[in-house]
């Protein structure tokens, strides 16, 4: 009878350890799979840092699109980084060199061969390979404009075209006649001039854009002349007499007051959008990229804001070529596959892309471009058959080669040496030759 309790006790004994065996086995693979579809209270908490340059409309658009991707993925935290152009570029440089550059980049082809040649971006061909970042409705064009050589280095969020735009209102108000689709420079340095006049000399026609960024302007007049900024061994590919027809024809302007003096055309380089000298009404006419049509117009209550080719040089070459703004991964990045991950979002994801819409061009991927048009407001609209249209005349540019960062730079101190009255143009032009080409050596 005893033997026959201890029996029966033994059997319950082990009947409960066998339990309890099933019971954790079951919890533990309840565990695993919620972990690996992302449910799972252990998932490992990432943070990757994302910048870009824009101005306040931009940034509530991006705050928007990251603030999607945090919801899709709340293992991941984005931490934002923003800034102008100027400002943007000057802080990159200075993290990469710091070697705290943030994880995820916004990058230009005027900019990327510097970096990549620099080791400080990642190459992106595994995480394309890999389906991390799917490229699948991306035309050929569009993803090699990403690459330097064979390598991927940046995946296009948009891609656009640059012109001059201009306010129907203050035209009309003015009784100037709108710029023509195919001016030429002639035509612009005369309509500049026109509207100075018109205005009894309170609106300047535009900007000084004799120094600052090498391209688009410097580079579509070279390109028209049959040159370019650079040849494909990265080598200067214009002469110094080059860069005294450009400077003179914006001394010449200066000169005659139809262009800002040097002083004003500091004070507001690098002012925000809504406080620059188009928005503010002191000139008439501003180069943008045709993305940003949208962003000034809603900056006017009256008129439309309308867009030209940038002007040609009479009997020349078309200087049109492929812009865009991309994305990047940084070599030092400690979290790629989370940062593959969130460019991925950014360009393929109908969350995000019903916010980009056209932000800085058309989106890369043609699926999203069908996707997007129904979305656009009439502004927009304009944009998109504008960058249709001068599309066509693109032709490919050579990557800017390293060291380009600083050839710029002496571009704009030079230019700005004019400006100011420290230099003649034949001492500037000398003097940015001399530096330039000892940088790129």
């Amino acid at each position: 009878m005893v033997l026959e309790k201890m029996k029966a006790f033994l059997i319950m004994l082990l009947s409960a350890f066998l339990i309890i065996g099933i019971v954790g086995c079951s919890s533990g693979e309840t565990t695993s799979n919620n972990e690996s579809n992302g449910e799972g209270s252990n998932e490992k908490q990432v943070e990757i840092r994302f910048s870009w340059w824009g101005d306040t409309k931009r940034n509530e658009v991006y705050n928007a699109i990251v603030d999607r991707f945090e919801e899709e993925h709340p293992n991941i935290k984005v931490k934002r980084e923003f800034g102008g152009w100027t400002d943007y570029w000057d802080r990159l440089a200075t993290q990469t060199a710091g070697g705290n550059a943030p994880d995820v980049v916004s990058m230009h082809q005027f900019y990327v061969s510097d970096y990549a040649r620099r080791n400080a971006l990642l190459n992106l061909n595994e995480y394309v390979d890999a389906g991390k970042i799917n490229l699948e409705n991306f035309p050929e064009s569009t993803t090699n404009s990403g690459k330097v050589g064979d390598d991927l280095f940046m995946v296009a969020k948009g891609v656009t075209m640059s012109g001059w735009v201009y306010n129907t209102a203050l035209f009309d108000k003015l009784g100037v006649e709108y710029p023509n689709m195919d001016w030429t420079w002639e035509d612009f340095q005369e309509k500049v001039k026109e509207i100075h006049k018109a205005s009894n000399g309170e609106i300047w026609g535009s900007a000084d854009m004799s120094g600052g960024q090498l391209q688009p302007n410097l580079r579509y007049f070279l390109r028209q002349k049959g040159k370019d900024l650079f040849d494909d061994e990265g080598k200067i590919a214009f002469t110094k007499e080059d860069v005294i027809e450009w400077w003179t024809m914006w001394d010449n302007l200066r000169k005659e007051e139809a262009i800002p003096d040097a002083a004003t055309s500091t004070e507001y380089e690098g002012a925000p959008l809504e406080q620059n000298l188009f928005v503010t009404g002191k000139t008439a006419i501003q180069q943008l990229p045709a993305n940003q049509i949208y962003l000034y117009q809603q900056q006017f209550n009256e008129g439309e804001i309308q867009i030209v080719r940038m002007p040609h040089i009479d009997g020349g070459e078309n200087g049109e070529y492929i812009e865009g703004a991309y994305l990047s991964i940084t070599e030092k990045s400690e979290h790629p596959e989370e940062a593959a991950m969130f460019i991925d979002f950014f360009v393929n994801a109908e969350k995000a892309l019903e916010l980009f819409k056209v932000e800085q061009g058309a989106p890369g991927s043609t699926e999203m471009q069908e996707f997007v048009k129904p979305l656009l407001d009439p502004a927009q609209q304009r944009a998109v058959e504008f960058i249709q249209k001068t599309v066509e005349y693109g032709e490919p540019a050579p990557y800017a080669p390293l060291g380009v960062n600083e050839v710029e730079q002496a571009f704009k101190d030079n230019a700005s040496a004019i400006s100011f009255g420290q230099k003649t143009v034949a001492e500037a032009a000398e003097d940015f030759m001399n530096t330039a080409e000892g940088i790129l050596k």
